[in-house]
């Protein structure tokens, strides 16, 4: 099972989250949270008491509560994802996506919901953290997008970016978030405490979703490029059959 979590913020939220989360480093005394160390009390968890390592838990919760638009997170299992899109029939030329890749684009349908909700009047800038084998791979699915969509004249996507914990402390609390959705997973406590992800009225501050891909979620994806592929061979095949016709008119003597 591969998890994927995320926060969403507009620019002034996430500096003003950025501060508040630098005074509650300080008073708990760490500088990185990484959710195995914690688990773990490992490297800079060991030794914590329970009742510390819960005040810290409830004070991000808290944090991310008040300050950030949206948590969100997708879960996808690594069969489902063999079976469902590896699988044959693949669509020529399909570069297929990782898993990581697979949970990486719900995501971004997510934000391209929430952004058409609010009029595309945001740009959407990501920041992800480095160190997984296919961060590159959502990169590139960020790009196709992005150029999809600026040639139909829609500009939202602004930069992907690719950073540690170390040099951006707010990608803490999506390993946070990652973690508390593994545990709800595993306990089938997440049956009673999902939220759908279909909702299209803009997020309140603190709200928490968790996408649920739809059971032909997968096979679409396929199938939705082959539709998209055929569409750009005939538009493509139009604008030279145009250029074609309009030479011949002006090649012709009068």
């Amino acid at each position: 099972m591969l998890v994927m979590a995320a926060f969403l913020g507009h620019a002034y939220q996430w500096r003003r989250f950025e501060t508040k989360l630098g005074r509650l480093q300080q008073q708990e005394d760490f500088k990185v949270f990484h959710a195995k160390d914690f688990k773990a009390n490992a490297n800079e968890f060991r030794g914590w008491s329970e009742p510390k390592k819960t005040k810290l838990v409830n004070d991000l919760n808290e944090l991310v509560r008040k300050n950030l638009a949206e948590g969100f997170a997708v879960a996808l299992e690594r069969k489902r994802y063999l079976s469902e899109y590896r699988a044959p029939p693949i669509p020529k030329k399909m570069n297929l996506d990782s898993q990581y890749g697979v949970c990486f684009r719900a995501c971004l349908a997510h934000l391209l919901d929430r952004m058409t909700a609010r009029g595309n009047r945001d740009r959407l800038n990501i920041v992800i953290e480095r160190g997984h084998t296919n961060v590159w791979d959502c990169e590139r699915i960020f790009n196709d997008i992005k150029s999809r969509l600026l040639r139909i004249g829609i500009d939202l996507f602004g930069t992907f970016t690719v950073e540690a914990k170390e040099t951006c402390p707010p990608l803490m609390v999506g390993d946070f978030l990652a973690a508390f959705y593994s545990k709800l997973i595993k306990t089938d406590e997440w049956l009673e405490t999902r939220i759908s992800a279909d909702m299209t009225a803009p997020p309140t501050r603190g709200e928490l979703t968790f996408i649920e891909l739809r059971a032909d979620a997968l096979k679409n994806l396929k199938i939705n490029f082959e539709k998209i592929r055929r569409m750009e061979i005939e538009e493509w095949r139009a604008k030279r059959d145009a250029r074609k016709a309009s030479f011949l008119k002006k090649e012709r003597p009068s």
